[in-house]
């Protein structure tokens, strides 16, 4: 006989695109958690009293032995769920996708990834969501925050966006776009509950600038009000990157975005 596989559910998006109000307000549904920012290929030797094992892995070479670290992380996220099934909580996992697409330097290993979901997914039955915001925006927000510095251009930026969204595409994960979520947060957050078999709850708007979340940095982190921010401004070289890039065109076509003029 098969067994029933306990459902996990996960978010992925990238840097300066929105993720952490979207997740927030996923975190303010009914019985629900969001564990923020999970990665098998991320150790920090950072302060963590509370960890030996991962002070152990980051502090050693045993942290370079990927089998090792990916079964410690899959055995965590094991515990983690049955802990919050027991008290009848639905777990979320916001996936580290940064890790995934936009650390890496020699664009000739930059393929498509799905690193948290490769971990668990014999393990759980999992519904996926993938957020996406207008790349000319976000990439304008990495380039303000310094985030950009492993990636040589716009077009190579939109290139990894494109390899993100086919690697979730394939995963059956449902795609929202952040500036459709600003516009009707209501719609986009019912049918992102649908997806992830979550109880939906108008009551999220007033709780989730209550939610404190790791990678809560961008402008939006103090809101209490879920509005489109006004884009960070468009200089003359970026705006001819856009026009130029082949991949930007095609997310455009795929998910109607429009290159904005020169602001």
């Amino acid at each position: 006989m098969t067994s029933i596989k306990p459902l996990i559910r996960t978010i992925h998006h990238l840097s300066c695109s929105g993720g952490s109000v979207i997740s927030k307000c996923i975190a303010s549904m009914p019985n629900t958690i969001v564990i923020s920012e999970v990665h098998p290929d991320q150790l920090r030797n950072d302060f963590n009293p509370y960890d030996p094992i991962q002070l152990l892995l980051a502090q050693t070479n045993l942290g370079e032995n990927s089998e090792l670290r990916r079964q410690i992380f899959l055995k965590r996220i094991i515990d983690s769920e049955q802990i919050l099934r027991n008290n009848n909580i639905n777990t979320v996992l916001r996936d580290h996708t940064h890790s995934d697409y936009l650390i890496e330097t020699n664009t000739d290993e930059i393929v498509i990834k799905t690193s948290l979901i490769d971990v668990i997914c014999e393990h759980f039955e999992l519904r996926s969501v993938v957020s996406l915001r207008n790349p000319l925006h976000s990439y304008a927000s990495l380039v303000h925050n310094n985030w950009n510095t492993s990636i040589r251009s716009f077009d190579d930026y939109c290139n990894r966006v494109l390899l993100m969204l086919q690697a979730y595409q394939a995963k059956d994960a449902l795609i929202i776009k952040y500036e459709d979520f600003c516009k009707q947060p209501d719609l986009t957050l019912r049918k992102t509950c649908e997806k992830l078999k979550i109880t939906f709850s108008d009551e999220y708007s007033d709780k989730f600038h209550k939610i404190h979340m790791t990678g809560d940095s961008g402008r939006a982190s103090g809101i209490n009000k879920i509005t489109e921010l006004a884009p960070r401004a468009i200089d003359e070289s970026l705006f001819k990157e856009a026009i130029d890039s082949e991949s930007f065109n095609e997310i455009s076509k795929l998910y109607s975005y429009d290159v904005p003029l020169i602001i």
